[in-house]
C-alpha cells in the first residue's frame, strides 16, 4: 500500500525543475556575480535577477522595490493551465537545451507551455528554483528548515513576480519532492510535536511570502489532502490512525485542516485552495466525501483517468458525484479540475499512445457536461506523449 501511495504522490507532483528546448535570451547581458555593481538590485529587471539565482538569491530588502508594487491579478473567467513535467526517474529531460543555462531553459520551457497550448495561467513552481538541495547542499529536508525555506521563498518570489509581470496569474504550492520519505507517526503526540514545531511554521512562512509576492492562489499542503492525512496517520502503514474508525479519521483531518487554514489566513489575503484527491471507486475511501472545506476560497480536485476510455467514463462519474458532495458540504465553493493527467502507469499496458487523446477527451467532456462544471482545467501537458493529445489540449483551450 505504501508503494501505491508513493506512486500516487509521484503522479500528483507534475511540475519539477523544468528545462526548455527553445531560445529566448534576455537582451540584457549576463554579468558574472563577482562583477555585479553595488547598485545591481536597484536597477536590474526581474528577468536579469532570475538568471543570477544560481549564483546569489536577493534579500527581501533587495526585492522590496518589486514586492511593494505587487498586486493580485484578476483571474481569467475560465482558467486554463498547462502543467510542466520533470521525469521523477531522473532521466534526461527532453526540454533541456545544452546551449543555454538552466534558468534560461526554465524560462523558455514555462513560456512554451503558454505558447504551445494557449494556457492563461503560469506554469511556474516553487520547486524549479534554487536552492535545489537541502541545507549546505545536503539532502532535502521537509518540512524545510526555516532559514533554508526563506532562501527558496525569495527565489520563488523573483520567478513568480516575473510571471505576473507578463500578466500570468500564479499558483503557489510547496509540493514535497516525490522521492522524499514522508513521515508516518505512531502516536498522536508524536504528530502534534511535528505539526507545531515543523509544519505550521513552514506554512506561516509560505503564507507570508505568498502575500508579499501576491501569488493569486496558495495551496497550504504538499500533497492532495486525503493522501497527506492517510500518509501522516499511517492509515495503511501501521500509524496512529491505522484501523481507526472513519469518524476518528475525519475528526483528525478536520482539526488539521482548520489549524492550517487559520495559520495561513492570518498572513495571506489571496485565494487559499483546498487541493484534494481520493479514488471514490474504492468503497472504503468514500467517507472522505463527508468533509467540508468551508472557509477556504476554492476547491481543486485532481483527476487521473484510468485504463481506457470506457473505464475513464465510469471513473469520472464516480469522481464528479462525490466531488459535488464535497462542494455542497463546503458552501458551494468555486472549483477547478486540477492535474487532469493520463499517466502511462494507469493506462492499459502498451496502449497509452493509442488511448491518450481519447481519454483526455472523455474526461474533459464529463467535466464540461457536469451539473456543476469547473471554472477551470489544468492538464499534464508536459507529460503528454502523443501529438494527437497535445493538439487536442490546444484545441480545447482555444475553444474555451
Amino acid at each position: 500500500m505504501k508503494k501505491l501511495l508513493n506512486l500516487i504522490m509521484i503522479a500528483a507532483l507534475l511540475m519539477f525543475w523544468a528545462c526548455s528546448e527553445n531560445a529566448d535570451m534576455d537582451p540584457q547581458p549576463e554579468v558574472p556575480i563577482n562583477e555585479f555593481p553595488e547598485n545591481f538590485y536597484d536597477t536590474a529587471s526581474l528577468t536579469t535577477i532570475l538568471k543570477t539565482l544560481g549564483d546569489t538569491i536577493p534579500s527581501w530588502e533587495a526585492l522590496a522595490r518589486f514586492t511593494n508594487e505587487a498586486e493580485y491579478l484578476e483571474l481569467p473567467a475560465f482558467e486554463k493551465r498547462a502543467l510542466a513535467w520533470f521525469n521523477p526517474d531522473g532521466e534526461e529531460n527532453e526540454f533541456n537545451n545544452p546551449e543555454y543555462d538552466y534558468i534560461t531553459n526554465l524560462i523558455n520551457y514555462n513560456q512554451s507551455l503558454i505558447d504551445d497550448f494557449g494556457s492563461n495561467e503560469s506554469a511556474a513552481l516553487f520547486t524549479s528554483v534554487p536552492p535545489y538541495g537541502g541545507p549546505d547542499g545536503g539532502e532535502i529536508i521537509v518540512p524545510y528548515p526555516l532559514d533554508h525555506l526563506d532562501k527558496k521563498l525569495r527565489a520563488t518570489t523573483v520567478l513568480f513576480l516575473r510571471e505576473k509581470e507578463m500578466g500570468l496569474p500564479t499558483v503557489f504550492v510547496n509540493f514535497y519532492p516525490p522521492f522524499i520519505d514522508m513521515p508516518v507517526f505512531n502516536s498522536k503526540s508524536e504528530f502534534e510535536t511535528w505539526f507545531v514545531e515543523k509544519y505550521l511554521p513552514e506554512k506561516e512562512a509560505e503564507a507570508k511570502a505568498a502575500e508579499m509576492m501576491k501569488a493569486e492562489k496558495y495551496i497550504p499542503w504538499p500533497l492532495e489532502f486525503e493522501l497527506f492525512i492517510t500518509q501522516l496517520g499511517g492509515i495503511y502503514d501501521d500509524g496512529f490512525l491505522a484501523n481507526a474508525p472513519e469518524e476518528e479519521i475525519l475528526e483528525f483531518a478536520n482539526d488539521f485542516k482548520n489549524r492550517v487554514l487559520s495559520t495561513v489566513k492570518a498572513q495571506y489575503n489571496g485565494i487559499v485552495v483546498a487541493h484534494l484527491y481520493t479514488n471514490y471507486e474504492i468503497e472504503e475511501r468514500r467517507f472522505w466525501n463527508k468533509m467540508s472545506y468551508a472557509g477556504f476560497d476554492e476547491l481543486e480536485f485532481a483527476i487521473f483517468p484510468p485504463f481506457d476510455v470506457a473505464t475513464t467514463n465510469t471513473y469520472m462519474d464516480f469522481q464528479l458525484e462525490n466531488y459535488q458532495k464535497i462542494i455542497e458540504n463546503s458552501g458551494n465553493l468555486p472549483w477547478v479540475a486540477s492535474e487532469v493527467s493520463v499517466f502511462e502507469w494507469y493506462v492499459e499496458d502498451g496502449k497509452l499512445e493509442e488511448y491518450e487523446r481519447d481519454m483526455y477527451q472523455a474526461a474533459f467532456n464529463k467535466l464540461l457536461n457536469a451539473s456543476n462544471p469547473p471554472r477551470g482545467i489544468s492538464a499534464a501537458a508536459g507529460y503528454m506523449k502523443t501529438q494527437a493529445a497535445k493538439n487536442y489540449l490546444k484545441e480545447f483551450f482555444d475553444a474555451n
